[in-house]
């Protein structure tokens, strides 16, 4: 069963992987497209991926700020659609909440990034050119044609992959190369790390999306040089090269690949994004005059410089001062979306519900399906034990964003403190399901069952029910393939 072995891996067998050999891919690379015929289909890739994005979700700190998910889906969106070869209609987004510098793929459409990357890259385009390349990793299927490459091996050698892939990509690049390579020095790299034919397909495909969506094909090169340039003075080498080779060729070639675009493009900070690294490096760092200075280093605009002092303000507690420091900029800007989100939380911190209630009214009546807005003005009513409102925004988010656990947690407790027992162990199954952890969903909807029947609740809702559970079991069965 493929999920428990992902599940298993490190408990029960190390040496699975250990004991397989991947080749490198022949030079004659199969034709990509729905035509191709691969060991793994994208129906198969795309199972394989929620199983391990769901045990991912269990092991891992996920970095869960509305503002900040909200902008990574968008920009992952934005140059998915700019990428011709992605034959992966649903994409699942992760903020992993860890300072290394490492991004990651993963088949069935899941990219993953650590906060350490936003703080690292200073222009939206270097970030936005790592994103590009791992979308070209799944858009060209490299781990379908990986598993094909390795004459059989398959499901085996995919578990061995996406076990190592969770240990590296929770900040442990070395652990993750060792629960795949084992004693096998001379296969880590072939095991865990891209191979060098690939990685050049993901800096071609990567920088074609690039100037496609706008943004300059150099900020791919530019990107690798600043990481070779930390790996040269630190003597260790960022996370993502360790998965990533990087190699004098190749930094030479992809600047030669950027010249033969020939795009007009400017490089691109973004006002957005720098507000977005912003509260990253306020939440990463412990003392705030320490995350002031760094993100200072880097000639931020003016207006950066107040949200950083705004921010400043905030996480020392002085929220009256840091409203006030805001409210200008949020006068002169009332189009900015995310200055508009931070005056709105700092005025629910300070709990002057009044004021907040009508930012966020007039946020919402701007821009209607706003997330983050929305998701503030559930804690907002959350935070004033205004439970059956905070339930009833909650529950909206959850039809909108179906697979984020995180909602469904935050439901589950606005369903108990509203008196909502059977909405209370749906969400919870919802949310046990989205973190792998299907016995105790089941036990969540034999709870909701026995709840609605106790409470003599119409038939059609125990079937709703009943028909969770069934459709839960199929779910569990085919990530078990």
């Amino acid at each position: 069963m493929l999920l428990r072995a992902v599940k298993h891996y490190f408990t029960l067998s190390l040496f699975l992987a250990a004991s397989l050999s991947i080749p490198a891919p022949a030079q004659d690379l199969p034709t990509l497209g729905y035509g191709s015929s691969y060991d793994v289909s994208l129906h198969q890739e795309r199972h394989l991926g929620q199983g391990w994005l769901r045990q991912f979700r269990a092991q891992s700190r996920i970095y869960y700020d509305p503002l900040v998910q909200n902008y990574t889906e968008g920009l992952v969106q934005r140059l998915a659609a700019y990428n011709s070869d992605l034959e992966q209609p649903e994409l699942d987004v992760l903020v992993v909440d860890q300072r290394q510098l490492n991004a990651f793929a993963v088949p069935g459409g899941i990219i993953g990034v650590h906060t350490g990357l936003f703080t690292f890259a200073t222009h939206e385009d270097e970030f936005a050119s790592v994103m590009a390349h791992e979308l070209a990793h799944i858009s060209q299927r490299h781990f379908a044609r990986r598993v094909e490459a390795a004459s059989g091996a398959q499901w085996s050698t995919m578990a061995g992959l996406l076990a190592g892939i969770l240990v590296a990509s929770q900040g442990h690049a070395d652990a993750g190369i060792a629960a795949i390579a084992g004693t096998q020095a001379a296969a880590i790299q072939n095991q865990l790390s891209w191979s060098r034919i690939y990685e050049q397909e993901a800096d071609r495909m990567g920088m074609e999306t690039l100037a496609a969506a706008g943004y300059s094909p150099e900020a791919m090169p530019a990107m690798f040089q600043k990481m070779q340039r930390i790996a040269s003075l630190s003597g260790r080498p960022p996370e993502f090269l360790m998965t990533h080779p990087l190699t004098q060729s190749r930094i030479a070639d992809a600047w030669s690949r950027s010249d033969q675009l020939k795009s007009r493009s400017e490089r691109i900070k973004d006002r957005d994004y720098e507000l977005i690294r912003a509260r990253i490096i306020f939440h990463q760092e412990a003392e705030g005059e320490d995350a002031q200075r760094l993100f200072l280093q880097q000639d931020p605009s003016e207006a950066g410089r107040v949200y950083a002092q705004v921010l400043r303000d905030k996480h020392a507690g002085r929220l009256q001062e840091a409203i006030n420091s805001l409210q200008q900029l949020a006068d002169d800007h009332p189009e900015w979306l995310a200055v508009q989100y931070l005056l709105a939380e700092l005025l629910v911190d300070a709990e002057d519900w009044d004021a907040a209630q009508e930012r966020l009214d007039e946020l919402l009546a701007f821009t209607p399906g706003y997330y983050p807005a929305r998701y503030l003005l559930a804690d907002h009513y959350a935070k004033q034990q205004k439970w059956s409102q905070a339930r009833q925004e909650f529950r909206r988010l959850s039809r909108d964003r179906p697979r984020d656990a995180q909602i469904w947690f935050q439901l589950a407790e606005a369903a108990g403190k509203s008196d909502r027992p059977v909405e209370l162990h749906q969400a919870r199954a919802e949310y046990f399901q989205l973190t792998g952890r299907f016995r105790q969903a089941f036990s969540q909807l034999e709870l909701a069952s026995e709840k609605a029947r106790e409470a003599d609740q119409p038939w059609q809702l125990r079937e709703v029910i009943r028909e969770r559970r069934r459709q839960l079991e199929e779910m569990q069965s085919l990530m078990d393939i």
